[in-house]
């Protein structure tokens, strides 16, 4: 068996080949949570719902809130649209405003819990208005968020080629927090490639906190967070999707509590 190990602050990331029971095939439960992308090319919801609540005209998901951005269903699949510095209006016709995207679900029971998708970024942007240029561009997981503020996130692919898994705690100046870097590893991706991704959040009473990346069957990174940088996020949250001056798709995300 082949193994990596990747070093930050203290904490392991491994690289292996995992048994078999990471395959992201199974039979779902009464909690699950799968997000529909089937049916016609449609704009699902953008900021505009989410900022103006009571509009007659805003489109509304029951299964996200898009707080940045604009979010499509095109050919099956979720898609940003094409980024730019605009600010949507209800049908999104005068912009995505997907520069900075930024969605999540209108469930936050998610604890442990297992999240497996695809995704596909198409391009990379340059930055402008409202996000410069940064290595960290691309398309990121969030898990157990309870806020802009307090959340995990992984970062699944970068401008800079990284796999990183970060945690953000209320206090500072990135949008009224601050993140600290609990692993990562080198992992280039192509564009225009679907990947298939399974990541696993997990707490162990309630200091310590592991999230595992894996794609098709193999182990990417693990990240332990034992409270070295502040408190782990224990209470369930959210799950969602940002993205940074990047277009991108993806499909078949669910989520599967861990009992």
């Amino acid at each position: 068996m082949t193994s990596r190990r990747t070093i930050i602050a203290g904490v392991v990331a491994v690289a292996a080949l995992p048994p078999a029971i990471w395959s992201m095939a199974g039979r779902g439960g009464p909690d699950d949570f799968a997000s529909r992308t089937s049916g016609r090319d449609r704009l699902v919801t953008n900021e505009y719902a989410h900022w103006n609540p009571r509009a007659s005209d805003a489109r509304r998901s029951p299964e996200w809130d898009v707080t940045s951005g604009s979010l499509f269903v095109r050919g099956g699949a979720g898609w940003s649209g094409p980024p730019d510095l605009a600010t949507p209006d209800a049908r999104s016709s005068t912009g995505t405003g997907s520069s900075v995207f930024r969605m999540n679900t209108r469930r936050a029971d998610f604890g442990d819990v297992r999240v497996t998708l695809k995704i596909r970024a198409l391009r990379f942007v340059p930055g402008g208005g409202r996000a410069p240029t940064e290595p960290t561009d691309g398309v990121h997981l969030m898990l157990r968020r309870q806020d802009q503020t307090e959340l995990y996130v992984a970062s699944l692919n970068r401008r800079d080629g990284l796999l990183v898994v970060k945690k953000k705690l209320t206090g500072g100046t990135e949008n009224g927090g601050t993140y600290a870097t609990l692993a990562q590893v080198r992992h280039p991706f192509r564009l225009g490639a679907w990947q298939s991704f399974d990541v696993r959040i997990t707490s162990n009473g309630r200091s310590l906190v592991t999230i595992a990346v894996y794609q098709d069957g193999r182990e990417l990174l693990e990240a332990v967070d034992d409270g070295r940088h502040g408190p782990p996020i224990v209470r369930p949250g959210s799950i969602g999707l940002r993205a940074d001056n990047c277009e991108f798709e993806f499909a078949s995300l669910r989520a599967r509590p861990l009992r």
